[in-house]
């Protein structure tokens, strides 16, 4: 994976917390009711991060891996503009 592919997917899971502030502001009165259900994809996501690290290698795992992380900075987002 050459370095500008890795710049690329750096940027792509960052922008997860833009666009969960994005959805936060847009859907304040939704937040509230799924607050429990954010958490539980966020520990999800998590665990599932563990997973492939553990489990894949290579292109695959940091494929996996960014999907992930880029996910849980959306829900964290999310969750600290909704509290």
């Amino acid at each position: 994976m050459s370095i500008l592919q890795l710049l690329l997917l750096f940027v792509i899971v960052f922008s997860g917390w833009p666009l969960g502030s994005f959805i936060a502001s847009k859907t304040k009165e939704e937040l509230k009711a799924g607050r429990k259900w954010f958490k539980i994809a966020m520990v999800l996501c998590f665990a599932l991060i563990l997973v492939s690290i553990l489990a894949l290698n290579g292109n695959e795992m940091i494929l996996a891996v960014s999907s992930l992380a880029f996910m849980l900075m959306l829900f964290s987002a999310v969750l600290k503009k909704a509290g």
